[in-house]
């Protein structure tokens, strides 16, 4: 009977032998070298986390980016892009970034001024006329000298973005003069010189989250806020408002960030190659912002029960005027260094 079982094992095991040569289970060759397969073990992947919505100048400056780190680096680096908060907000980026929990975010710069105060340098009202203030200002060198206070937080400052110039929106009544909003509630983003902005014109400021506006919006928590017409459209603010003013008052801009860890691991030839990406970027993004931003003002011009009105030159210049305590505001409260003074060599009276 033993003799009999170990007859069995082994004529099990012959044929379990003989099945896996023929079928090439055992002394296998390698399988071939896939092209596909080449650089996997090397690329460097950068995750970019922002907060809007895709089809926005940020969102869409995002996907060109990461087009054109790809294509420049040759696929070395591939940049995932997550939009809409899907990664994390912008209450809780900042942080992220610096924990090294992802490697690019592209705040608000108004958001960022609460660790860097003299950015609020930038949400002075009616500091910029035109779009190409804003570019040389933000693209030069007073942009440069702004990224490199970022530099005690360990992050790298790749550059700004532009969204456009911010206008009014209210849910129930229209904005036709600045003393139409005393008495509102007025959603704004934390900076201490955007509050100021508001509380001279007798509204409340409420600094919330962008992810929250419309929800507060719709339950009228807020009564107003301020927004390029871009963000309004994509974002659906007009669903739950009815008017929107065309006031220009403020620029609505982004810090382009990346974990400085990060940044000095890269080899210096790929570093090289984003900031090629970064600039191109960012000249496409500008151009960009303006015609998107028009094309979207159109499209809620189109909506049903939204009233868009435009402020008189008049209105605009009394809104300016009553606004002139944020700037006394800003010199004595905030102003680290003569930024304004080089920024208002460029703008135009």
């Amino acid at each position: 009977m033993k003799k009999f079982i170990i007859g069995t094992i082994a004529t099990v095991l012959l044929l379990t032998i003989a099945f896996g040569v023929q079928q090439g289970l055992l002394f296998a060759k390698p399988l071939p070298y896939d092209d596909e397969q080449k650089g996997l073990n090397t690329q460097i992947t950068i995750h970019l986390s922002h907060v809007v919505a895709e089809n926005t100048p940020k969102g869409q400056a995002a996907s060109k980016f990461a087009e054109l780190v790809e294509k420049k680096t040759n696929g070395k680096v591939k940049v995932h892009v997550y939009p809409n908060s899907s990664l994390f907000n912008d209450e809780n980026e900042f942080q992220a970034l610096q924990n090294g929990q992802v490697e690019m975010i592209i705040p608000t710069f108004s958001k960022m001024t609460s660790y860097i105060p003299n950015w609020q340098v930038l949400d002075l009202p009616y500091l910029f006329n035109t779009d190409d203030e804003v570019h040389e200002v933000l693209t030069g060198s007073i942009g440069e000298q702004l990224l490199n206070e970022l530099k005690p937080f360990h992050i790298k400052g790749l550059g700004f973005w532009h969204n456009g110039f911010k206008h009014l929106t209210s849910v129930d009544h229209p904005i036709h003069a600045f003393e139409d909003l005393k008495g509102l509630r007025v959603r704004t983003m934390p900076s201490k010189t955007l509050e100021k902005q508001f509380e001279v014109v007798g509204a409340t400021p409420i600094p919330t989250s962008f992810s929250e506006v419309f929800t507060d919006l719709e339950s009228n928590t807020i009564n107003a806020q301020e927004n390029t017409a871009s963000n309004i459209y994509s974002k659906g603010f007009y669903k739950v408002q009815k008017h929107m003013t065309l006031t220009k008052h403020g620029i609505l801009g982004y810090a382009v960030l990346m974990n400085d860890k990060f940044w000095r691991s890269l080899p210096s030839d790929i570093q090289q190659q984003v900031m090629e990406a970064m600039k191109e970027t960012t000249d496409w993004q500008f151009e960009q912002a303006v015609e998107m931003n028009e094309e979207d003002l159109q499209k809620l011009k189109q909506q049903e029960n939204f009233e868009i009105y435009t402020m008189s030159n008049k209105e605009r210049q009394r809104f300016k005027d009553k606004l002139a305590p944020v700037y006394d505001f800003y010199r004595n409260n905030v102003q680290e260094n003569d930024v304004l003074s080089e920024i208002e060599k460029i703008v135009s009276p």
